[in-house]
C-alpha cells in the first residue's frame, strides 16, 4: 500500500480484507480523508475486486468515482485513490505503483509538508489530491493529444465551478506561433465570447509566470483591468505549460462574471499542474508528430 508520505506493504487475506481509519480494519491507513471502515477488497483466486462500503469521500478507480456496494475488478498494480492515499493490489504492486507515483508528484511533493498542501490548507486536501490524480491519469492515456487536452479541461471544469471558460493553448516549439487551441464553455451560447483575453496571454509569456485578476494581494488598479472590463471579465487566471524550463503553452480559464473567482491557492496549484502537464504534453505532440 502507497500513502502521501510513506510505501506499505500488508499481506492480504484469502477472501476479504477490510481497508480504513479504524485499527479493528485489517489493514489501518493513518489519513483523515479516509473513512473508519472505507473498503473491502476481495480475493478469488488471482483476481481482485475493490467495494467502497459508504465513505465519506469516496473511493477513485482510474478517473472515475465507484459506487458504493458495487465490488469493482481491478488489475495488478492498478492505483486506487482513497482520501489522499494510493492503494494498489498484487505482488508487484509497489513496482507497478511507483512510476504512476512519480508521475504525479505523490511520492515526493503531494504531502501535509510540502509546499502545495502549506499554501492549500484552507481548501479540502482531499480534493485536491483527487484533482491532481484525475488530471496526472488524463494525460498518460494513449490517447489523440485533442482527446487528452479536451480530458484535462473536463477536469479543471469539474475543479472549477466558477469558471465559464477554458482554454488549453500549445505552442509550436520552434516558431514559438500558437499550434492548438483547445476550448470548452461551461454554458455554450451565441452571445458569449468565444476568445480567450491575448493581453493576459501575453503577460503570461513575457514574464514568465501566473496571472490572476482580481488579484487579492495586489491593491488599486492594474494595468490590465481596462482590457478586461472590455471583454467582459470578471476574473481570470493564466498559467504557463513548462517542460525543460521552457514554456510549451498555457492554461487558462476565466469567469465572465465572478470578481475574485479564483484565489491565491489556485494560482498555486494551477502552476504545479503546468509543471507536471509540460512534458507528457511533449511526449503526445512528439508521438503526434511522428505519425504524419
Amino acid at each position: 500500500m502507497a500513502g502521501p508520505d510513506k510505501n506499505q506493504s500488508f499481506l492480504l487475506k484469502d477472501d476479504c480484507t477490510y481497508v480504513g481509519r479504524s485499527p479493528q480494519n485489517d489493514i489501518r491507513v493513518n489519513d483523515t480523508a479516509v473513512s473508519h471502515t472505507h473498503l473491502r477488497i476481495i480475493r478469488r483466486a488471482n483476481r481482485f475486486f475493490i467495494e467502497d462500503l459508504g465513505s465519506a469521500n469516496g473511493t477513485f478507480v482510474g478517473p472515475e468515482k465507484i459506487g458504493p456496494g458495487f465490488g469493482v475488478e481491478i488489475d495488478e498494480g492498478t492505483p486506487v485513490v482513497i482520501g489522499m492515499s494510493v492503494i494498489c493490489v498484487g505482488s508487484r504492486c509497489l513496482e507497478l505503483l511507483s512510476p504512476f507515483l512519480e508521475s504525479i508528484g505523490l511520492s515526493n511533493e503531494i504531502r501535509e509538508d510540502s509546499g502545495v498542501f502549506k499554501q492549500h490548507k484552507t481548501m479540502a486536501t482531499q480534493k485536491i489530491v483527487e484533482f491532481v490524480y484525475k488530471v496526472s491519469y488524463r494525460l498518460t492515456e494513449e490517447v489523440h493529444v485533442n482527446v487528452m487536452l479536451g480530458n484535462v479541461l473536463d477536469c479543471i471544469f469539474d475543479f472549477l465551478i466558477n469558471i465559464d471558460r477554458g482554454f488549453i493553448i500549445i505552442m509550436d516549439s520552434q516558431t514559438g506561433e500558437f499550434r492548438k487551441v483547445i476550448s470548452r464553455f461551461r454554458e455554450p451560447s451565441k452571445d458569449l465570447p468565444t476568445g480567450f483575453n491575448k493581453d493576459v496571454v501575453e503577460r503570461v509569456m513575457l514574464e514568465k509566470q501566473g496571472f490572476l485578476y482580481p488579484d487579492p494581494d495586489v491593491e488599486g488598479p492594474t494595468d490590465l483591468e481596462e482590457t478586461l472590463r472590455l471583454t467582459q471579465i470578471g476574473s481570470v487566471m493564466c498559467v504557463p505549460i513548462v517542460s525543460s524550463s521552457k514554456i510549451r503553452g498555457l492554461i487558462y480559464v476565466d469567469s465572465l462574471k465572478e470578481a475574485y473567482g479564483f484565489r491565491r491557492e489556485d494560482l498555486s496549484l494551477f502552476t504545479d499542474l503546468g509543471r507536471r502537464a509540460g512534458l507528457h504534453i511533449d511526449n503526445a505532440m512528439y508521438f503526434e508528430d511522428s505519425q504524419v
